[in-house]
């Protein structure tokens, strides 16, 4: 599948409805501080979304293409982001991609402003300058593709979001990012999956969990051999790569909710991480070193625990303890 750029003007009228129809079911609380500017950005990602393509594949090997964000110097002392999905995917370099995208629409389109320096921040990079190899926990992208809790490890990095744990989808929106763990640890013996929740449904009398992200369909033996994944409305088909799917709650052995909620706040919070970076001081070479998040550095060789994720990025507990969330009433037609 070809790479496709996706600067701002891609994000016009005439965007296709999403194919996905849920129902939310959730009383909407009445304590939601309202976002920087008023601005809806679960809003925005779902639109993103809807502009994506399909399918792509999914590898976690040598065939795996990273997406690629580009800095390109347009005039006038102007830069636009241009963002290229990478296919295969994986989980984490699909809800990257997405994120690449809400930020080029700020920034190409004036709601927020970056430096050149800062935009290169963003990019997907393997190795620095002097050719030392970049790992999980080291600078955007690498922190986003940590175990543990990645994305919300970035937005409390950059100050753009908040994180929290929702067991009964009480107060979860459409559009959030969603840490999925198929079972309870964190770190090396991990095993989970990062998406953007799409909503929760019930197929067959069972209880779902429904989002987009990039999967890839397998079986999986409960009572009886069935899929690992399914399709989000009926007569529809689960791709390998990008897609719209849902899981059996069943399944899920926690969840963490990251909520974009201060894009606004981006810039200085990059600015802040390459502070910190610098106040390391420099490699080997004399080459800036990249931010460093230790403990997301760390969860590639050791486990750690729900409670330390929680301690670390500021995640919520369950939303019923305390005022900030909403949950959403919006339903569509199944």
């Amino acid at each position: 599948m070809r790479n496709r750029s996706s600067p701002v003007r891609r994000l016009g009228a005439g965007i296709v409805a999403l194919v996905l129809t849920i129902v939310i079911s959730a009383p909407r609380a009445s304590a939601e501080p309202s976002p920087c500017a008023g601005v809806d950005y679960n809003a925005k990602i779902l639109d993103i979304i809807r502009t994506l393509p399909t399918g792509g594949g999914y590898s976690l090997g040598s065939s795996f293409v990273s997406p690629k964000l580009q800095a390109h110097n347009i005039g006038g002392g102007n830069w636009e982001l241009r963002v290229y999905d990478g296919f295969p995917s994986h989980c984490t370099s699909a809800t990257y991609a997405l994120f690449a995208h809400l930020v080029a629409l700020l920034h190409n389109g004036g709601k927020i402003t970056l430096t050149p320096e800062q935009l290169r921040m963003l990019e997907v990079k393997w190795e620095m300058p002097d050719g030392s190899r970049l790992v999980d926990g080291q600078d955007p992208w690498w922190i986003f593709n940590s175990n543990g809790a990645g994305v919300a490890a970035l937005l409390k990095h950059t100050g753009t979001g908040m994180s929290f744990r929702d067991d009964k989808l009480a107060y979860a929106r459409p559009g959030d990012f969603l840490k999925l763990f198929w079972n309870g640890s964190v770190g090396k013996s991990e095993q989970g999956h990062q998406v953007v929740y799409l909503g929760q449904r019930k197929m067959d009398g069972r209880d779902m969990v429904c989002f987009w992200g990039s999967q890839k369909q397998r079986k999986k033996k409960r009572g009886r051999t069935q899929p690992l994944y399914y399709p989000a409305r009926v007569g529809g088909k689960v791709h390998d790569g990008y897609g719209e799917v849902c899981r059996p709650r069943s399944d899920i052995k926690a969840m963490i909710f990251s909520r974009i909620t201060c894009m606004e706040n981006l810039a200085a919070g990059l600015a802040e991480m390459r502070a910190k970076a610098d106040a390391r001081g420099t490699g080997p070479h004399g080459m800036p070193l990249p931010f460093e998040d230790s403990y997301l550095k760390s969860l590639r060789n050791t486990s750690s625990d729900q409670a330390t994720l929680d301690r670390m990025y500021d995640i919520l507990p369950e939303p019923s303890s305390f005022a900030g969330l909403t949950g959403s009433t919006d339903a569509a037609s199944p």
